[in-house]
Order: structure tokens, then C-alpha cells, then sequence
């Protein structure tokens, strides 16, 4: 059994590829290659070409729009394993927003011309890509609607809720980004995040430096006024790509 090359192995650890068939994996594997960014630097920039697919293997990325004659908005803060802009990819559009290294940077690119081919021959591969750009498009829609209907404190709140899920449901967590980034995420300003911190201190919630306790996660929900149908996130390529 031939064994599989670096870039076939890192594809099979990222959820968009996962129910492909290997032979697809093979052929995006031809075209693809590892790219390494500093912090601050550009992975790319708004309105320039798709030229690859990014998948972020390591470290941490900012995808920001603006200024229009004002400041700079952190749209989404993204972590491992995450393919992101995939729809610019598709429709060989300029990207509508920028890409930065917050940290060290590691990212498999394959060329968009790639993509594009093997979607439109293989059905499997586009299945899988329709249902990443549905469950993309509905997250998006959840944080504008998070945005609409929170407050800023119940914002920070709903955040911390879910870092607590995604480390597995703890009392306990770490921050994943420096707090001006969290702020900015959260459409907020770091004065504003710091008033947040205090006015959670009543719902069970203490903030030291990176670490945070959620010492009442009930308190905390009810003040967020969780919602199951805004709130909990949808299972990735369940119905599109069931063999």
C-alpha cells in the first residue's frame, strides 16, 4: 500500500475533505504546498484574486474589511483546522476581506484553478463544498443577529460560553487571543471589554489576565438569554455528505 505524502495527510485532518474519496484527495494534493506567515503579515489582501484555497493548519489569523474612513474590522478570528474565503475560490471573485497572522502562521494552499476543476467533475467534492459555504453563510448570519439582539456584556458572555464548550464544557478556559482582538470581534472597544468583564462579575464570571472561571455556567446562560435555534452550532456535512 503506497503510503500518503504530507500534503494527503494534513487534507485528511481538515473537515471540508473528510468524506471525499482518497483519489480526490490525491488530486488536490498534487497542487497544493505549505506556506508559512509571520505575525502581521498578509496572507492576502480585499480585492485581490483568489488565487488558492487557504486551509489554516497552525497559529491564528485575523480576516479583517475597512477602513472606510475609520477603523479596521475584525470580522472572524480563526484556529485550526479551518479553510476559509472558500466562496471567492469558487466564483474566482476578489476576496472581500483581508487575511493577517496573528501568530506564527502554517497554511496549505491549493491553486483556485484546482478547486474549481475538481468541483465541477467530481459531485462528491462539490456536495462537500456546498455544505461548507451553507454552514459558513448560517454563522455569519448568527453573529449579525448576536450583534442585533446583545448587548455587549451578553455578548462577551455568549463567547466565553462557547469557548467553554468547544474545550470540552469546563469551568475553566483560556482566552485564545489578547483581549483587544476578542474586543474587536465583538464589535466592541477594550474599554468596553473591560466594562464587560466587571458587569459579568455578577453573573459568575472572573477574568484574570488570560484565564477565565465561570463560576455559575446556568447564571450565565440565563442572563445571555441562550437560544437553541441562534446559538448552538450545526453539525458540519451531516446530510450533504452522507454516503
Amino acid at each position: 500500500m503506497q503510503s500518503l505524502s504530507e500534503t494527503e495527510l494534513a487534507l485528511c485532518r481538515v473537515p471540508l475533505f473528510c468524506d471525499v474519496a482518497p483519489e480526490v484527495v490525491h488530486k488536490l494534493s498534487l497542487g497544493a504546498s505549505f506556506a508559512s506567515y509571520e505575525p502581521g503579515e498578509f496572507l492576502f489582501k480585499a480585492g485581490g484574486r483568489p488565487d488558492y484555497l487557504y486551509i489554516l493548519m497552525e497559529g491564528a489569523v485575523k480576516m479583517t474589511a475597512g477602513p472606510l474612513g475609520g477603523r479596521e474590522s475584525v470580522i472572524e478570528l480563526l484556529q485550526p483546522v479551518d479553510n476559509f474565503l472558500t466562496a471567492a475560490v469558487l466564483t474566482d471573485k476578489p476576496y472581500l476581506m483581508s487575511a493577517q497572522a496573528v501568530d506564527h502562521v502554517r497554511v496549505l494552499t491549493i491553486p483556485g484553478t484546482v478547486v474549481r476543476q475538481l468541483v465541477s467533475a467530481e459531485p462528491q467534492l462539490a456536495l462537500t463544498m456546498i455544505a461548507s459555504l451553507a454552514n459558513q453563510y448560517r454563522q455569519m448570519v448568527r453573529h449579525v443577529k448576536d450583534l442585533r439582539l446583545r448587548t455587549a456584556v451578553q455578548r462577551l458572555g455568549i463567547y466565553l460560553l462557547g469557548l467553554a464548550e468547544k474545550e470540552g464544557g469546563g469551568d475553566t478556559l483560556a482566552l485564545p487571543f489578547v483581549k483587544k482582538l476578542i474586543a474587536a470581534r465583538l464589535n466592541m472597544t477594550p474599554e468596553n471589554l473591560s466594562r464587560a468583564i466587571v458587569a459579568l462579575r455578577a453573573e459568575g464570571v472572573d477574568v484574570r489576565d488570560d484565564e477565565v472561571h465561570l463560576r455559575d455556567i446556568h447564571a450565565l446562560r440565563r442572563f445571555c438569554n441562550v437560544d437553541t435555534l441562534l446559538d448552538e452550532l450545526d453539525e458540519e456535512f451531516v446530510v450533504l455528505t452522507e454516503r
